[in-house]
């Protein structure tokens, strides 16, 4: 019963609900008001009965709570949610053809669902309403039974028909259409290293796999894998109207993985706008709270930082007498925007919190107390300024650098700042990190003659294709987006923590859930020089 308690609980991504009425001219978007929102034409909430308990009303009462934005249902234990789609619905019921083991003497017994005639209008608004099937079951006790009038009835049954009836765009029986994005700034050593990783990956699953290949798709009678590679160009502002033209010219049934500078925005927005399940496990967010449906993230990137750092400043400043909080920023970008967020996380505090910009304000940080506490969110080419023009650091209470916009354990600090600096590290320790990928990386890497560029980002996007295949697989050729999006979500069950490429040591999704690892260590270096860390305390702190 755990899944469902989570369905109750949990937000359903992308279903806000409106205040205004929908009007029954439209039955499709009255139904689908009903079935994801839990809400009546009327515009007052959804109400529904369950025998023993509390009435459910509104987004409780949706339908999607339990059978799922696509209608596909799923299943705990012994309990099954059976799809209510169109072709589930109103179809005529498939056997599988599979003879279940048994043992002498005992009868299979198969679920009504998949046995019961078919629905028409009638049976259907009198299974919702009583909770008799059409085949003259009655239904699990968890399914509730609603009082709907005729309007709002022909509504739900109208959008139930049109409710998964036929695959998504970029995917059929043959072939399935995948794109990876890179934005302008990249580096091509990274770009190539990302899709080196892709294409060998499909190539292993799905040998038609890349663009551009001769093959014939399908030739197999498994469906096909193939790769668009969406290079963007000039200002962000310009990516918008690209993404879109390449999607025109060929519509993907998903974006995996991708690679981006500073700003992302553009492409997520482009992923929730197309409905479009998107995994990058190499961008940043474009917000913090990731309330897209359809973006998933392996971290939340410099906003994580940021609530890592408040949650340590708002430690020290209980055990010493609280001084300013300065923040130096380089040029525009994440720096600017993570620490927009650390000073909103600090708000409540009445800490004093200023932002610096390092090429007006750093001759500042020798004035500095012993009270402050600095924030650097600077890059590799800034920090490397910085030593220039300041060799030793300021004597104050903190010295918390970005780790992600700094280089991680690279960072290139002069010894005097790596004394002083804390670092945040959103990954897996180094040591243990580097034992997973010698069994899980390093040998799928030289099996297609792949040369170690850059592991984390290697490692992480074999992840999400690993992901994204799992997925796939257990779609059984029902090529829906939000039934692959609800599938990534249930990612827990399919690999766990097993063994795996990805950089992060606590990986998992739930409903709801767009970010896979969800916390970060604070580490600090040992040495004067090298790339050694050491974690402040073995805690891997989730704020």
């Amino acid at each position: 019963m755990r899944w469902f308690a989570l369905l109750v609980a949990a937000w359903v991504p992308g279903t806000g609900s409106i205040a205004a009425d929908v009007p029954l001219t439209d039955p499709l978007a009255a139904g689908r008001a009903i079935y994801l929102e839990g809400r009546l034409p009327s515009g007052k909430p959804l109400r529904a009965m369950r025998d023993g308990s509390a009435p459910l009303t509104g987004p409780a009462a949706a339908c999607a709570q339990c059978h799922q934005r696509s209608g596909m249902g799923l299943a705990e234990g012994a309990v099954v949610v059976p799809p209510v789609t169109g072709p589930a619905l109103f179809g005529k019921q498939r056997p599988t053809g599979h003879v279940p083991r048994r043992a002498p003497g005992m009868a299979f017994q198969d679920y009504p669902f998949r046995t019961r005639p078919p629905y028409d209008e009638d049976t259907l608004a009198r299974a919702i309403r009583s909770g008799h099937a059409s085949g003259g079951h009655i239904f699990n006790v968890l399914m509730p039974r609603y009082d709907l009038d005729d309007d709002a009835m022909k509504a739900l049954i109208a959008y139930l028909r049109s409710l998964s009836a036929s695959p998504s765009p970029g995917a059929d029986a043959r072939v399935a259409h995948f794109a990876t994005v890179v934005t302008p700034g990249v580096e091509p050593s990274r770009r190539e290293a990302m899709l080196g990783v892709l294409r060998a990956c499909f190539a292993e699953r799905y040998p038609e796999g890349v663009e551009g290949s001769s093959a014939e798709a399908g030739k197999d009678d498994r469906q096909a894998w193939r790769l668009h590679v969406w290079d963007l160009e000039g200002p962000p502002d310009a990516w918008e109207k690209q993404l879109a033209e390449k999607y025109a010219n060929q519509p993907v049934f998903a974006l995996v993985s991708g690679l981006g500078a500073d700003e992302w925005a553009p492409v997520e927005q482009f992923c929730e706008r197309q409905e479009l399940p998107c995994l990058f496990p190499n961008a940043q967010p474009a917000v913090s709270s990731g309330t897209g449906r359809y973006s998933f993230y392996f971290s939340r990137g410099v906003w994580l930082e940021a609530e890592v750092f408040a949650q340590q400043l708002k430690a020290s400043r209980v055990a010493t007498r609280p001084g300013r909080v300065v923040q130096l920023v380089g040029g525009e970008g994440l720096g600017q925007r993570a620490a927009s967020a650390l000073e909103q996380a600090l708000a409540e505090t009445g800490m004093r919190v200023e932002t610096w910009r390092l090429d007006k304000d750093a001759a500042g940080l020798s004035r500095l107390a012993v009270d402050d506490a600095l924030v650097l969110w600077l890059t590799e080419g800034e920090l490397v300024g910085l030593m220039r023009r300041h060799p030793s650091p300021p004597t104050v209470r903190d010295v918390l650098v970005s780790g992600l916009l700094a280089g991680m354990e690279a960072a290139p600090l002069n010894p005097a700042w790596r004394r002083a600096a804390v670092l945040t590290y959103a990954f897996d320790p180094p040591g243990r990190w580097h034992l997973r990928m010698q069994r899980n990386l390093r040998p799928w890497l030289g099996k297609y003659g792949l040369s170690r560029v850059d592991e984390r980002l290697q490692g992480n996007t074999l992840a999400a294709c690993n992901l994204l295949a799992e997925s796939m697989l257990r779609l059984r050729g029902n090529t829906l987006r939000d039934y692959l999006v609800e599938w990534v979500e249930n990612y827990p069950s399919a690999m766990g923590n097993a063994p795996a490429p990805q950089a992060y040591p606590r990986f998992s999704l739930g409903p709801g859930q767009r970010f896979s690892s969800k916390g970060a260590y604070l580490v600090r270096f040992v040495g004067p020089s090298g790339h050694r860390i050491e974690p402040l305390q073995e805690e891997w702190i989730i704020p």
